[in-house]
């Protein structure tokens, strides 16, 4: 898989996670105003049984529900626990894709580096050594380059 290829994927993974995160978010706040607004709690109380519900955890609200409110609870249900089910598989699929492509690219490399012989080791991707990198690539010559920051590696 081209390194462009696990860039996008990843950056894929984090963006879903972050509508995610924020979606969740903006269910919390919908939840706290509906409960504030219907049943008229407090902010308090409108916040505990949002986060209560989205949670699953089931105590019953912190007061008796009005049949408006019931309503509001039924319909909120669906959405808060839909909404914290897309944050969970968001994170588990990010840390998974993660982790196979961390496995995949080491893998690869691990293969790459057995084939090599006769090949050059370049130290350092600096000026110079960017330079040499980009000249024994056009010209087809094996070579390993070994450089410590990460941000250049993988410019590399």
């Amino acid at each position: 898989m081209p390194p462009v290829t696990n860039l996008t994927q990843r950056l894929r993974s984090r963006a879903r996670l972050v509508y995610s995160l924020a979606a969740l978010a903006g269910v919390v706040a919908l939840g706290t105003v509906g409960f504030h607004l219907i049943e008229g709690w407090s902010p308090l109380d409108a916040l505990y049984m949002t986060v209560m519900t989205v949670t699953t955890v089931g105590y019953g609200p912190p007061k008796e529900l009005t049949p408006a409110g019931r309503n509001f609870a039924i319909v909120f249900m669906v959405v808060g626990v839909g909404t914290a089910g897309l944050l969970l598989s968001s994170a588990v699929q990010a840390l998974v894709r993660s982790e196979i492509l961390a496995a995949y690219g080491e893998r690869r490399r691990q293969r790459e580096m057995s084939k090599l012989r006769d090949h050059y080791i370049i130290c350092g991707a600096g000026r110079v050594g960017t330079r040499i990198v980009r000249e024994m690539r056009r010209a087809g010559v094996p070579f390993v380059a070994v450089e410590s920051n990460a941000l250049l590696a993988a410019e590399l």
